[in-house]
């Protein structure tokens, strides 16, 4: 070899060799940069935000499993907030946990508490575990356009032991300012990627009674909601609402089942809720049309008594086990047993073991049933053959149900039967005379505590459908209200009754009321000088002393002119609060409801007949007018 061709190889090799130099520096520095990237992440999720403390003292990340964990302890006095967290992992995901998914499980010690905001939703996360917190914020939603525009892929939500706080106020807040967004949310409630819901001995907090306007807003929402279409939640297969105080556990379940269309959900758990009756939304045609793949109903450890809501619809051809362990049914009644023989022909079962069953001569169609249970007939009740029942004569000895003698056990019991029906059938014409002579008694003790009401009911069934023509009136209607709706009656009754009748001449407290008279005295007589008084009936007036009074006088003048009285329902009110003869009024005569659509139509085409049918003219009510001074003019 030449020594020019000896010097090109030498100075390849030194070329190689500082290409291998170079890569070992930049793997190096590579290395060193990644390892200074992960000490930051792991700074940052002790710290956060102007240097204050994000969640206690650890916020462990398991790499070893996947998807990647992140386990959270709060403790008290701790503030973790579910917005702080999704902008933290918005700065350190993409360097900490890459594009992979991950599950966030949060625990509280010592009373620690946290702030969710819903809908919740972070990049990335698979499941959301929180166990025994405090949760404040849970209804007040974030629908900002960075939260909305996540793309979840939220598996599991799992909440367990734990309070959420109910704030009304927010609430409102939020049905006044984000309605349609409320609206759509409340619909589905969880997300439509979810696979399971579970929601354990968990319960809500209400940080103050709800005022009568907050309870109408929510009778309004849920009549909206029941307008919207149904949400169809395709990945959803397991929800578990256990533990609970029975009224959550029958309110959250009704909720979900009622709003939702479910083609995986196979099992719902309602365990341990205290139940005294099944939840309206289960065992129903709608359950059985939107639930194509229900398996399993979990009712035990509640306390049902009966398995009377048994229903199977008649197109469902899956095979569902409802689980009634541990509950307080004593007896199956041979109409029970009727439903259970119907619901278990296409292989449904009902497991009924663990409870106080009796073994009474009340039920031979039970027994019927058991022995009839086979290999081939009914073989999902061969446990029935096993259960052991109380004796009905002694309650402390148990024996076998399949060991029961009807024939047997309940043949004196046949036999007393049938002298008591031998009895009645000698004396049945003295027990029938009997009879009629204590239902006579009882309807002379009726006629005489209410004659007073059968008086009114038959002076208005008697009385004419039109004002006497020789009593005119001064004012088109007297408006009888609490001073609390005040704003409601000049902002929107009146206004809207000036645009539809603009000559229309109202009786008003500030406006007709003669100062320094009697209040006794000005009512009396706006109701007399009135072709109508205008009842505003709502839970202000029925807390209202004087309008109490301006509808006794506006009911008597009714019994005398038929349709004086007209009363303008402008919220949901429950009856019984009220008093026995405004009562009277409301179920004899028709009234107008706010929520009714032509309510405005009716009022004014009303008062409008009324108007017509007599001219105004000055009062002829020598009471009212000794009240007035001698420059007043009375029909204004």
């Amino acid at each position: 070899m030449t020594g020019n061709a000896r010097h090109v190889v030498q100075m390849g090799i030194s070329l190689r060799t500082a290409q291998l130099s170079l890569m070992r520096t930049v793997n190096l520095t590579q290395k060193c940069r990644q390892k200074s990237q992960m000490k930051q992440v792991k700074m940052n999720l002790r710290k956060y935000g102007n240097g204050k403390r994000f969640i206690g003292k650890s916020c462990k990340v398991l790499y070893d499993i996947s998807p990647t964990s992140i386990i959270c302890n709060v403790t008290n006095g701790d503030q973790w907030s579910l917005d702080s967290f999704r902008e933290l992992m918005n700065d350190t995901k993409k360097s900490y946990l890459g594009k992979g998914q991950f599950t966030l499980e949060i625990e509280c010690h010592d009373g620690g508490n946290i702030s969710i905001r819903q809908p919740i939703k972070l990049q990335g996360m698979t499941t959301f575990t929180v166990r025994d917190c405090y949760i404040t914020d849970y209804y007040d939603y974030d629908f900002s356009q960075e939260v909305l525009s996540i793309e979840s892929v939220l598996q599991n939500l799992k909440f367990t032991n734990c309070k959420i706080e109910y704030s009304p106020s927010v609430r409102v807040k939020h049905i006044q300012k984000n309605l349609k967004k409320l609206l759509a949310y409340e619909k589905c409630q969880i997300s439509n990627t979810l696979r399971t819901f579970i929601f354990q001995k968990s319960s809500y907090y209400l940080t103050r009674r709800s005022t009568s306007k907050e309870l109408e807003l929510e009778r309004i929402i849920k009549k909206e909601l029941r307008l919207l279409r149904k949400c169809a939640h395709n990945n959803l297969t397991y929800v578990e609402m256990s533990s609970l105080h029975r009224f959550s556990a029958e309110d959250m379940i009704d909720n979900l089942l009622q709003n939702g269309i479910f083609n995986s959900l196979s099992v719902i758990n309602l365990t341990n809720n205290g139940l005294e009756r099944v939840p309206s939304s289960l065992f129903t045609d709608s359950m059985y049309q939107t639930i194509d793949s229900l398996s399993k109903i979990d009712l035990s450890r509640n306390k049902i008594e009966d398995i009377s809501f048994l229903y199977k619809y008649f197109d469902f051809a899956g095979n569902l086990n409802v689980d009634l362990t541990r509950n307080k049914i004593t007896v199956l009644s041979n109409i029970d047993t009727k439903k259970l023989k119907s619901f278990s022909e296409v292989k449904n079962e009902v497991n009924i073991r663990e409870n106080p069953l009796i073994c009474t001569c009340y039920q031979k169609l039970f027994y019927e049933f058991i022995a009839e249970i086979n290999d081939k007939n009914f073989e999902q009740y061969t446990y029935l053959k096993s259960m052991k029942c109380l004796d009905q004569e002694n309650e402390r000895n148990l024996k076998n149900i399949s060991a029961f003698s009807y024939e047997g056990m309940c043949k004196k019991t046949d036999s007393v039967v049938c002298v008591h029906e031998g009895i009645f059938a000698r004396y049945k014409y003295s027990f029938i005379g009997f009879s009629l002579v204590c239902l006579a008694i009882v309807f002379a003790c009726l006629l005489s505590k209410y004659k007073y009401r059968i008086k009114q009911l038959y002076k208005v069934k008697t009385s004419g459908q039109c004002h006497c023509p020789d009593n005119p009136k001064c004012y088109d209607a007297f408006i009888s209200y609490s001073s609390s709706d005040e704003r409601w009656v000049y902002d929107v009754l009146c206004t809207r009754l000036k645009s539809l009748l603009p000559d229309v001449n109202l009786c008003l407290h500030h406006k007709d009321f003669i100062p320094g008279a009697c209040i006794a005295d000005n009512i009396i007589n706006s109701v007399e000088n009135s072709r109508y008084t205008l009842l505003i009936l709502s839970l202000n007036f029925i807390e209202s002393e004087w309008c109490q009074l301006e509808f006794q006088k506006a009911f008597h003048q009714t019994l005398k002119h038929r349709r004086h009285l007209l009363v303008l329902l402008i919220e949901d009110i429950d009856f019984s609060l009220l008093d026995f003869d405004l009562r009277f009024f409301l179920q004899t005569y028709t009234y107008l409801k706010y929520s009714d659509k032509l309510f405005w139509q009716k009022l004014a085409g009303t008062l409008q007949t009324s108007r017509d049918e007599a001219k105004p003219c000055q009062s002829n009510n020598q009471a009212f007018n000794q009240l007035l001074p001698p420059d007043y003019d009375s029909c204004v």
